[in-house]
């Protein structure tokens, strides 16, 4: 049971970044607890918030959540239930609100603009987040390598690398996939050898082009940094379009031709 707190201590530390805001989350639910008299606010902004943190913090949840229902990695998301912004922003905004003159409102709206500033990280920091580069806010290779393939009026089947695959069906539902996000959560225990091959540091072109072609895939689309036993253009998969980062290969047996369109 030790163990269940300590992670869930855990995981309040590896997500409360310097603990800035941790702490200014905290003094503002015991200012609410001291000064809020409204009754229905303080159940939404005091009591509410204290049980989910008892919860969180009692072995037996965690045991529940991580054992019993095997959401260990997914385990940290219930501290998105405990409303830390609007605690903050309602604590603050009363806080000041009380303060007779007008100077030292804005020194204290300042001191609290910073306070949130330090104690928060930019969002760029994190490897998952990347500029928008277009309006879809989707990686333009995606875009780029989607647009090309794309056949109007009929679908076609492409294997993508992984880091693509959620981002196809974000662009473009005419565009069939293999396999998509079962096969990126090991503990749903989801098997495609099509899949494996594609994670494979150094992928075999033969079995890949074997794989694929079983799968019905007119194209594969692969890394250009993804190394690979041998080259697709052996088994008729023939280079016809480059990205930045990105090689597409279509089957030269693959019927890739655009319907016809009758009125």
């Amino acid at each position: 049971m030790a163990d269940l707190v300590k992670n869930s201590f855990r995981t309040v530390l590896a997500f409360g970044g310097n603990g800035l805001l941790l702490l200014y989350f905290l003094a503002s639910l015991v200012y609410l607890l001291l000064r809020e008299r409204d009754k229905g606010v303080r159940r939404l902004l005091t009591t509410y918030p204290i049980l989910m943190i008892i919860l969180f913090f009692l072995p037996v949840f965690p045991y529940v959540v991580c054992n019993v229902a095997g959401e260990k990695e997914t385990f940290y998301r219930f501290l998105w239930l405990i409303p830390m912004s609007a605690v903050s922003a309602y604590a603050t905004i009363l806080f000041i609100d009380r303060v007779k003159y007008t100077w030292i409102k804005v020194a204290l709206g300042l001191i609290a603009a910073a306070c949130i500033c330090v104690g928060g990280n930019p969002g760029y920091r994190a490897q998952v987040m990347i500029p928008a580069e277009n309006i879809y806010q989707i990686p333009q290779d995606v875009v780029d390598i989607c647009d090309y393939m794309v056949i109007p009026g009929r679908d076609v089947e492409a294997v993508v690398p992984h880091e693509l695959v959620p981002y196809i069906r974000q662009y473009t539902a005419y565009i069939i996939m293999p396999y998509g996000y079962e096969t990126m959560v090991d503990r749903w225990g989801f098997t495609n050898d099509l899949a494996e091959e594609m994670i494979k540091d150094i992928s075999s072109a033969e079995r890949l082009a074997a794989l694929a072609r079983q799968d019905g895939c007119q194209y594969i689309v692969l890394n250009k940094e993804h190394l690979m036993d041998g080259d697709l253009e052996e088994y008729d998969y023939e280079n016809v379009y480059q990205s930045k980062k990105y090689i597409v290969y279509a089957d030269k047996h693959a019927d890739l031709s655009r319907p016809e369109i009758t009125n």
